[in-house]
């Protein structure tokens, strides 16, 4: 009984030690990717990130970024997908409900632009001031 017991211990312990192990490994990879996407290396910042994802799947600020990185490489159709998986963990995520609508515009899909206008135009905070250019934009485009 007492073997059983000393490697019961040890079996705690390491329970105990592995989450903090597998956090720390978390926060290097993004920091790394923030690293890379800071100096411009999107390549390795998007291998970063979704190495991170792999840890926390529900983090919604890797799905943006690599979402920039979508859109910077000219991706639309990747883009389109981190951006509704971020919109389905936080429908109110007014940055990338703003890149959405810019993305809508961009492909000529001004009613779902207008729909996500509105949601845009009753959560936002802090992106407030860009409303009244989305208004424009959707309105002159759309002529």
């Amino acid at each position: 009984m007492k073997k059983y017991f000393k490697y019961f211990k040890y079996f705690l312990l390491f329970l105990l030690i592995l989450p903090s192990e597998v956090f720390a490994v978390n926060i290097s990879y993004y920091n790394q990717g923030l690293k890379f996407f800071n100096d411009k290396n999107y390549n390795e910042a998007k291998y970063y990130f979704e190495k991170d994802i792999v840890f926390n799947t529900k983090n919604e600020k890797y799905y943006l970024y690599l979402s920039k990185i979508s859109a910077i490489n000219k991706d639309s159709i990747q883009q389109k997908i981190y951006l509704d998986t971020i919109l389905v963990l936080n429908p109110k995520n007014e940055e990338a409900l703003y890149l959405k609508i810019l993305l809508n515009i961009d492909e000529g899909d001004f009613k779902k632009a207008q729909e996500s206008n509105l949601i845009f135009a009753k959560v936002c905070k802090e992106l407030c001031s860009k409303k009244n250019d989305l208004s424009k934009m959707i309105i002159i485009d759309k002529k």
